[in-house]
């Protein structure tokens, strides 16, 4: 019997599935964690996270890697409906090695001491890329948290720590500050309504001048104005030493271009006077254009080797600080002078810092005087030809005030977060 067209064809569709550089196929792994994360929800009498599930399938239909995981509950119908828990997902990403999660985010789940001690020794494995670690309004304790922050300093990948709406107050500050000041990758950390007062300022301030840290997110604390100046004071010394830096090193460039400008001028004259005597010099043949010893063969360019990204700086530069609802205004312990010395330091360092990207101070009352320094900064800035920002502050100042900061500084986006509705307490 003669073979059927196309019966070749429909073999070569079912062709081997495609592998990475490494030679692993996305498919198998997602497969394998799937069902180890079941056969574990099953042990403890627990279910899977819905969409999870769902991406887990995608994953292996579609041949790709898992790299985002979002852990979230489900919602309930009695009491004895079973929850959804951490642990047997963690436990499966470790009984299958799977190293190719990068994000890893929970949301709006209770974490206990055990639940964070299991993704404490997640990130101390070391060879498990975590980059993100998300842990959104999970209920944790300082205690927990320093169990956390004692895996920062095994773990070289992470780079963004997010801990929004936890109510650890100070004391979980403190134990966060010691992990970061013993890493050398985390460049951004988000503690928006955390409970934090005046004391976590300080702390703060010290990663900032003594880590990798750039960016911080702080809306909805209550660092006051004390706060917020013993958070940037460090960063404001180093602005402005750079800034005198920045001057000397462009007198000094000046002078040498003035200096070389003259002798330039007197060796033109001294030119002009040897050839109006006529005493010139035969040009030997190796120096005639166009002889082919003047010539030089052009090489072939050979193609430069990517050379691996420098590791990030350690000191008291700030690149993106939001402080919104912080409390920076003339209600705190300084009284109505307190927001004008705090917005005399912001002046500072929005007009020397060239690193400085973004900065929010929506939400607190810094008055006419405060958005006039403000103001000031920006055009001085300008001037000083130092890279655009983006600033976001009340508008609660007077209404030209606020038009020219508007005009000066293009104005923040807020990003749309999980509990965004939440309310801080009042005292």
């Amino acid at each position: 019997m003669p073979k059927k067209k196309g019966s070749a064809k429909g073999k070569k569709g079912k062709g081997k599935k495609k592998s990475l550089k490494s030679g692993e196929v996305p498919e198998i792994w997602v497969k394998n964690l799937m069902k180890t994360y079941e056969r574990n929800c099953k042990n403890v009498n627990t279910v899977m996270v819905p969409n999870l599930r769902k991406l887990m399938k995608d994953c292996i239909e579609n041949n790709q890697m898992l790299v985002k995981i979002i852990v979230e509950p489900v919602p309930m119908v009695t009491k004895d409906d079973p929850q959804v828990q951490v642990e047997p997902l963690i436990s499966a990403i470790r009984q299958e090695r799977y190293t190719y999660l990068k994000d890893l985010h929970v949301w709006d789940m209770p974490l206990t001491h055990e639940n964070m001690a299991a993704i404490a020794l997640l990130l101390e494995k070391g060879f498990y890329p975590i980059r993100l670690l998300e842990l959104m309004d999970c209920l944790i304790e300082p205690y927990s948290l320093d169990r956390l922050a004692k895996s920062f300093g095994f773990c070289s990948t992470l780079t963004t720590i997010v801990l929004d709406y936890n109510e650890f107050g100070d004391e979980g500050c403190k134990c966060l500050c010691q992990g970061l000041l013993n890493n050398e990758t985390i460049l951004s950390v988000s503690m928006c309504y955390c409970c934090l007062e005046e004391s976590s300022g300080k702390m703060l301030g010290n990663v900032v001048a003594n880590s990798t840290v750039r960016e911080l997110y702080l809306d909805g604390n209550d660092l006051l104005c004390e706060g917020a100046m013993e958070l940037i004071k460090l960063c404001v010394n180093k602005a402005e030493t750079e800034e005198y830096e920045r001057a000397e090193a462009k007198r000094q460039k000046e002078e040498l271009e003035a200096e070389a400008a003259l002798k330039e001028k007197e060796g033109r004259f001294g030119t002009a006077m040897s050839a109006g005597s006529g005493d010139e010099k035969p040009t030997s043949a190796g120096s005639k254009p166009g002889s082919a010893k003047g010539k030089k063969k052009k090489k072939g360019k050979k193609k430069k080797k990517k050379e691996p990204p420098a590791p990030p700086a350690v000191g008291p530069w700030i690149h993106k600080l939001h402080l919104a609802d912080n409390g920076i205004d003339c209600y705190g312990k300084g009284g109505q002078f307190a927001p004008l010395v705090c917005m005399r330091l912001f002046k500072s360092l929005v007009t020397h810092s060239d690193c400085l990207k973004e900065l929010d101070l929506e939400d607190n009352h810094i008055g006419d005087l405060g958005g006039k320094l403000i103001l000031d900064a920006l055009t001085e800035r300008k001037e000083a030809g130092l890279p655009g920002m983006k600033l976001k502050t009340t508008t609660r100042m007077n209404a030209d005030t606020f038009s020219a900061i508007v005009k000066l500084a293009t104005g923040l986006k807020k990003k749309k977060k999980k509990g965004k509705g939440k309310k801080k307490k009042k005292k």
